[in-house]
This record gives structure tokens, sequence and C-alpha cells, in this order.
């Protein structure tokens, strides 16, 4: 698992501003994700269990969570989601979040040594954003 302990900061992105216009991604979000380039990282603490951390504009939040367990969190905007880590394989993450009004966004993380990659996919919509990461120190 290449990427446990490791932090990536986001370098470039594909079709984000389609996708986020495609899901009614309220202003304020949407200001904060197309301009922010947010450091995060994920480290593993025993065989199911990991820690996320995420800095952005400043702030920092970081939370624990096991493989398949859901688990309530709260976003950079203050509201809160649910959300499931998958492990589909020793180099990619997944993530599905229930949103407040019920609609479904997956997260795929693909980790390539220093590199890595992020698919975020909605229901409802066939737009989907590509989010490209490089590791730092």
């Amino acid at each position: 698992m290449s990427f446990s302990g490791k932090r990536y900061k986001r370098t470039r992105h594909e079709n984000l501003e389609e996708f986020l216009n495609a899901t009614n991604t309220n202003n304020e979000l949407m200001r904060t994700l197309e301009k922010a380039s947010p450091i995060f990282g994920y480290t593993k603490l025993d065989d199911t269990t990991f820690n996320f951390t995420l800095e952005a504009e400043g702030r920092h939040m970081s939370f624990n969570f096991t493989l398949g367990e859901e688990k309530e969190v709260e976003r950079r905007d203050g509201e809160k989601v649910k959300v499931v880590f998958t492990k589909p394989s020793d180099n990619v993450l997944n993530q599905k979040i229930t949103m407040p009004d019920g609609k479904l966004v997956y997260f795929s993380r693909e980790f390539y040594g220093n590199e890595a990659k992020m698919i975020v996919r909605m229901d409802d919509t066939d737009v989907q954003a590509t989010i490209y990461y490089e590791a730092v120190e």
C-alpha cells in the first residue's frame, strides 16, 4: 500500500466546473473546490482502519474510518454527510458519500507511486470529473 503516510496535493483537473454545475453544488463550495489546492493523505492504522487528513484554505480536518463501515462526517462547508470507504485493490481506495438530500457521490482514488488520480461522479448525472495529485513533503 504505497499511499499510506503520503500527502498529495492537487495539480490539475478535468471537467471539475462542468461536474459542479451538473450537480447543483452551492456557490460557496464551488468556489472552494475550484480554487483551493487541498492536500490530503491516508495513513493505515491496522488492517481495516485508516486515518484521513485534509488541509485546505487554512483549515485542517482529520478522522479515522474502518473500511466498509458508514461514518458521519462534517464537510468543509459545515454540512454533515455519511461516508463509506472500500479498498477494492492495493492501490485503489473508493469512497461513497450520501449527501444531505440523499444523492450519492462516488470517489475513486488510484495511487501510482508519487501520483494519484481521483474520479468523481454523482447519481443522476453523466458528467464526471478527474482530479490529479502529486505527493508533497
